[in-house]
């Protein structure tokens, strides 16, 4: 076996935050500029106030899904490994670089042995295939489950054809972890370092039975930090350091105060009055603070979009109807005047910076263009086509959640449809981001506003969203050749670079063709950070913050 020596840039991001900060009376830090300085921290209190724009869904990494609550999960628990502020691969709890088998096929991992959970047990190898064992279970019908599909057996265990310890994943001692793979898969110690792949104490968990992480005290942690004052549904909670932390002495903050503020107008108020570090900007907020000394921006790997249910009998069945939704919506009037954060319109399932053609370097998105831009009289045209299935009159029920943006979202929306195509009736229901995510779920939605970032750097990622049979897949989306292309290129076309990306290329027109969702803008965040708050970090997967490097400053 060989080992392979980690430096996994992912790709060129705004506003990246460099890594900074330890907890001496004097620390180092380096600015976005690159430029190096000495900071006192002597006598500085040790803590900070941030925002965040939702309530955690759940603290089960099992079944974690949004990027709030990834957020939370990375600063509580911990992998193997972890990005830093380059957004590269390093080191966390495995103790060196993984050995990788000249087939690629089977990755053993070394285990720090003075890692520890928050009640003094080691964390073990036993703790990984325990965790990922749940996933794959399809007793918990884990809808990230499709990210482990590559560990041999996997998916058929899913599936129910194979058991569970048949999983190519074990313990060869309490720190070896091995896994063995059905086929390569250079994204895959990106994958490790996203909460889904993160450990659970198996002991511990099932003591907790349905109540494991349901509140503080029925959760351990491995992370950085502990979680307190939380239980399921609230809307304040505070990290504090965790002293059984392997790396403690390389975290500064004693504690954290989250507060979940749903509008930004609340948040920049306090932030503008001192009681707030950090605070998120959408909107207005955000294009008002763009000569802000304070303002971070950074495009992320994310996609902004419409769903549509076309299941049963619904009247979104009907593709005219779809496509003319579709073609009714300025997708450049919702990042200039609804958004207006910096956010950029996107005509197509993959976003810019995600994917490039192996030959010739190109970015995905700019060689496969735009897909049901904006026009009216298209639209119309559509429209006339589906009122001869539908009737002349029709009426949707669009979910969104309840945070200020996705409501400003939808009526928009709801504005548009009703305005342009006559007869077109669109109600809202905003509902808290988990109650939206279990309605997308179980397929309680005509149209849904939602969002994806995928967790790996891999167009796969995305196309999940629309493969049949997938969690993801709100909808129920089906088309028989575009499950042949994208299955492909994880089979015979695996090792074949040239052919997944033309079959991505034809998968992605195949979905437009279908008009199977309305992509809407690519993401971008935007927040306010005091220039006292050093280190903190922002990622392209994952989560929002990563509070482990910061350091409060005069």
């Amino acid at each position: 076996m060989r080992k392979w020596k980690l430096s996994l840039s992912l790709v060129a991001i705004i506003g990246i935050l460099a890594a900074c900060g330890n907890n001496s009376t004097d620390s180092t830090t380096k600015g976005t500029d690159g430029k190096s300085g000495t900071t006192t921290t002597k006598n500085i209190p040790q803590e900070i106030s941030v925002s965040v724009p939702a309530e955690i869904t759940t603290l089960d990494t099992t079944k974690a899904t949004d990027r709030n609550t990834f957020t939370v999960i990375e600063q509580i628990f911990e992998g193997l490994y972890r990005f830093n502020g380059k957004n590269e691969l390093e080191l966390a709890l495995a103790k060196e670089d993984a050995l990788i088998s000249p087939d690629g096929l089977t990755y053993t991992f070394k285990l720090k042995e003075d890692a520890k959970w928050s009640n003094g047990d080691s964390v073990t190898a036993n703790d990984f295939v325990y965790a990922w064992s749940k996933i794959v279970d399809p007793a918990s019908a884990a809808p990230n489950a499709y990210l482990f599909a590559n560990i041999k057996n996997a998916k058929a265990i899913t599936a129910g054809e194979k058991k569970l310890d048949e999983l190519g994943v074990k313990a060869i001692s309490d720190y070896e972890l091995q896994v063995n793979l059905e086929l390569p898969q250079p994204s895959f110690l990106s994958l490790v370092a996203i909460g889904w792949f993160y450990p659970q104490n198996q002991k511990f968990v099932e003591a907790q039975g349905d109540n494991y992480a349901l509140d503080t005290d029925k959760i351990l942690y491995n992370g950085p930090f502990t979680l307190t004052n939380w239980k399921d549904g609230a809307t304040d909670w505070n990290y504090e350091k965790n002293q059984l932390y392997h790396d403690k002495k390389n975290v500064s903050l004693d504690k954290v105060n989250i507060s979940v503020i749903k509008e930004t107008s609340t948040g920049v108020q306090l932030y503008e009055a001192g009681d707030l570090d950090v605070t998120t900007l959408v909107g207005d907020y955000a294009k008002e603070n763009e000569g802000n000394p304070d303002l971070v921006r950074k495009q992320e790997l994310a996609l902004q979009y419409l769903s549509y249910n076309a299941a049963g009998d619904r009247p979104l069945k009907n593709s005219n109807l779809r496509k003319a939704i579709s073609l009714a919506i300025d997708r450049s009037a919702i990042t200039e005047n609804i958004v207006a954060n910096g956010s950029k319109p996107l005509g197509g399932l993959i976003p810019t910076n995600l994917a490039k053609n192996p030959s010739s370097g190109e970015d995905f998105r700019k060689e496969n263009g735009s897909f049901l831009d904006y026009n009216l009289t298209e639209a119309k045209k559509e429209w006339e086509l589906a009122k001869k299935e539908l009737g002349d009159t029709v009426a949707l029920e669009l979910v969104t959640s309840d945070d200020a943006m996705e409501k400003k979202l939808g009526e928009y929306i709801q504005s548009s449809l009703s305005e342009n195509l006559k007869g077109l009736t669109i109600s809202i229901r905003s509902v808290p981001k988990n109650v939206a995510l279990e309605q997308r779920r179980t397929g309680k939605f005509d149209l849904a506003t939602a969002g994806w970032i995928a967790g790996d750097i891999d167009p796969t990622g995305f196309f999940i969203l629309f493969e049949t049979g997938a969690a993801y897949n709100y909808g129920k989306y089906q088309n028989e050749q575009f499950q042949n292309l994208i299955t492909d290129t994880k089979t015979v076309n695996a090792n074949n670079p040239e052919k997944r990306y033309a079959a991505f290329l034809k998968a992605e027109k195949i979905l437009f063709e279908d008009a199977a969702f309305q992509p809407l803008y690519q993401r971008t965040t935007n927040y306010l950070q005091r220039p006292t708050v050093k280190g903190l970090e922002s990622h392209l997967l994952g989560s929002d913050f990563t509070f482990r490097n910061v350091t409060v400053t005069e």
